[in-house]
């Protein structure tokens, strides 16, 4: 990375399709692995993120929502690379 500022972001936004429930497969699927929990439950301070959530966090929201019913204390924690859609 030399030459490169540590500050710029990495990729490129995509069109950012996100609507409610476009997930909600995946989410239900992650939350209701065996894995998922143990690892969710085993952890002091579980933080999950969700790397480009896209023209709105909405599906961001939704996952914590389904990871909240096996860690009610989880924190989830949506990125997004593209500064328009950042507040």
């Amino acid at each position: 990375m030399a030459g490169r500022s540590r500050l710029s972001p990495v990729g490129a936004p995509t069109r950012g399709t996100t609507n409610p429930n476009r997930l909600r497969r995946v989410d239900r699927w992650i939350a209701s692995s065996p894995a998922t929990s143990r690892l969710l439950r085993a952890t002091v301070a579980p933080l999950v993120v969700d790397l480009g959530y896209g023209a709105s966090p909405v599906t961001t929201v939704e996952l914590a929502r389904w990871l909240r019913r096996v860690r009610p204390d989880v924190r989830v924690l949506g990125l997004e690379l593209d500064p328009v859609r950042v507040a």
